[in-house]
């Protein structure tokens, strides 16, 4: 379960181990290539180009599938809260440079990357977030997972973005458990057992 700046964190987390791990001499990049996350209207039509680098959009949030009816969330102190909130994060990763040859190069270091990173840990989010207290649990994890959008996503996502959009990859982090705050409420205790049985002909 994570605090509410989760969203946040996933994203800047996978930036600071591209960058720590990117061979800026080998893609030919400029001496500090952007490494940021960015906003579908920083790259629409009529915005000055973007920088060289990699952009990582979060472009789109859903309602994790399952299990959607999560047990109330219980502390190591013992104490009780409401189920927390399963969110799936859905990204875009463009790498941007002036020319083709360039940005296809960067996709392809990117791609291969992302491919090969582990699971994201609590801990080393926690590490790579810039200036925030503990966001995971040091126990929990995230996986960026490839998800290709369909041709009709991919068609609409370039409308939006005409000026700026190259080609790129989307993933998806899964099952992101945002806490909430909000103690859940006990129930009266038992004191009374009836299992609803009756005589013949009279009512349960």
């Amino acid at each position: 379960m994570a605090r509410y700046a989760a969203i946040r964190a996933v994203g800047e987390s996978v930036l600071e181990m591209m960058r720590e791990a990117c061979p800026v001499a080998e893609l030919q990049l400029g001496a500090s290539p952007r490494f940021e996350l960015a906003s579908l209207g920083s790259l629409t039509e009529g915005q000055a180009a973007p920088a060289e680098g990699f952009y990582l959009i979060l472009w789109r949030v859903g309602i994790g599938g399952s299990p959607r009816n999560l047990p109330p969330r219980r502390t190591r102190d013992g104490r009780v809260f409401k189920p927390s909130l399963p969110v799936d994060l859905y990204f875009l990763l463009l790498p941007i440079a002036a020319t083709a040859d360039k940005q296809t190069q960067m996709l392809g270091w990117a791609l291969a990357f992302l491919h090969q990173m582990p699971a994201l840990s609590g801990a080393a989010i926690n590490r790579y977030t810039k200036g925030s207290p503990e966001v995971f649990q040091p126990e929990e994890t995230v996986e960026l997972i490839a998800d290709p959008l369909s041709t009709v996503d991919y068609l609409s996502l370039w409308d939006r973005v005409k000026s700026g959009f190259q080609a790129g990859m989307t993933y998806v982090a899964r099952m992101v458990l945002l806490d909430i705050d909000q103690p859940e409420s006990p129930g009266a205790p038992v004191t009374e057992r009836r299992f609803g049985l009756g005589r013949p002909g009279e009512d349960a």
